[in-house]
């Protein structure tokens, strides 16, 4: 909501970063899910008083768990305002160094984006099937925004 406030547009969204993690977090969400539902019946089945124990475990805990994978099940995507990847955001201004690395046996390219966060350098992989027409729209619009954000950070706007 914070980003929808600074206008924030995106352009679009890269489809085979993340997936393992992307599933094995949905499949981790249903799986709470299904688990909460399936103590809640046992306990309506045995008659049991509902102690402040079992309402943790049975409801809180898995919201708990269910709030932080929401955030892995997001796509990564890109937009105005940076590199949106698991929920965060690597701001144009921030990137220091994009490296595309060759295709793996699987066709995958990976792209190590260098990026300073709280003035410590950190980096993120970004996977891109090499022969997607993303790869090539990723790399001029890395360059592009890139390129704006420096000159507007020099000029002192």
């Amino acid at each position: 909501m914070n980003y929808k406030k600074q206008n924030m547009k995106v352009l679009f969204q890269l489809k085979d970063d993340d997936k393992k993690r992307q599933t094995f977090s949905n499949i981790l969400i249903i799986f709470i899910l299904a688990m909460t539902v399936f103590m809640i019946a046992g306990i309506i089945n045995t008659d049991e008083e509902f102690s402040l124990e079992s309402i943790f475990t049975m409801v809180v805990l898995p919201l708990l768990m269910i709030g932080l994978y929401i955030p892995l099940t997001k796509k990564t995507f890109v937009s105005t305002l940076g590199i949106h990847k698991r929920g965060g955001l690597i701001k144009w201004e921030s990137i220091k160094n994009v490296n595309y690395h060759k295709p793996n046996e699987k066709g995958m390219v990976i792209v190590k984006v260098l990026y300073s966060i709280m003035s410590k350098d950190a980096s993120a992989d970004i996977t891109i099937n090499k022969d997607d027409e993303l790869l090539e729209v990723f790399k001029e619009t890395v360059k592009e925004y890139r390129n704006t954000k420096k000159k507007e950070k020099k000029s002192g706007k």
